[in-house]
């Protein structure tokens, strides 16, 4: 059963003129949809914890449909300000639950700003979950890869060791660019898709994706680390993947 858990403000904003790239967004719910959220005008944390950013509603950005979540300065309650924020030790994540996403196939997508980026050889996820009984024995990263050419790079380890990768060009030229990204998969193949066309892709790990024991973070760790420092818009995933050859 299909469930549109934590559609965050279905109000479909209008796609500006210039919007860059074209004709891929803003998404709109189907049958396939498992999470949609647009960040039009900020969204109640789903994340409560002891942090008080984790509390209360998220400063928003102006983004390519609208608003965005400013991954690099993470949840804030009203009467924080920016200033206040950068006392606190660590960033607290947008996260989502686990059963958000369809581990046997799927795509998840979004599209990116990296518009801050005043450490360029640092390593920035924008989507991370860990997955087996015991901590840190599987994990999927989805990121920015710090290397003498930058790429976006998946990467995939399952509760048994196996390991699989794929990387496709991001140069520093985009920061400060709106750019669609996303990883999708399925039993037999992973792929990574950049501004609406597949880039990379390779064999998947038998069993295809690891799946979740943790909540799915969107900008960093969950525990606060590898922060994307970009704004987010439009995050969507599917319970299959959205694009082909």
């Amino acid at each position: 059963m299909l469930v549109l858990s934590l559609i965050v403000l279905l109000n479909l904003a209008p796609a500006p003129a210039s919007a860059d790239p074209e004709g891929i967004g803003p998404f709109e719910p189907d049958e396939h949809t498992l999470l949609l959220a647009h960040f039009d005008t900020g969204i109640a944390a789903d994340f409560a914890a002891i942090d008080p950013r984790a509390e209360g509603r998220a400063r928003t950005g102006e983004g390519l449909f609208g608003g965005a979540i400013k991954a690099a300065r993470g949840w804030m309650t009203p009467d924080l300000t920016v200033a206040d924020l950068e006392l606190f030790p660590l960033f607290v994540p947008v996260t989502y639950a686990r059963d958000d996403l369809n581990p046997r196939s799927g795509c998840l997508e979004m599209f990116v700003n990296f518009e801050d980026v005043t450490e360029p050889e640092y390593f920035r996820r924008v989507m991370t979950w860990e997955s087996g009984v015991y901590y840190g024995t599987g994990y999927v990263i989805f990121a920015l890869r710090p290397v003498e050419e930058r790429t976006l790079q998946l990467i995939v380890k399952s509760p048994d060791g196996e390991e699989a990768s794929l990387t496709a060009p991001y140069p520093y030229e985009w920061d400060g660019q709106w750019h669609h990204i996303g990883m999708q998969w399925d039993a037999q193949n992973y792929a990574l898709i950049i501004d609406g066309t597949i880039v990379a892709q390779g064999p998947a790990l038998a069993g295809g994706m690891p799946a979740p024991d943790t909540r799915i973070a969107i900008g960093a760790h969950e525990r606060g680390v590898n922060v994307a420092e970009a704004l987010i818009d439009e995050l969507r995933i599917s319970d299959v993947p959205r694009y082909s050859d």
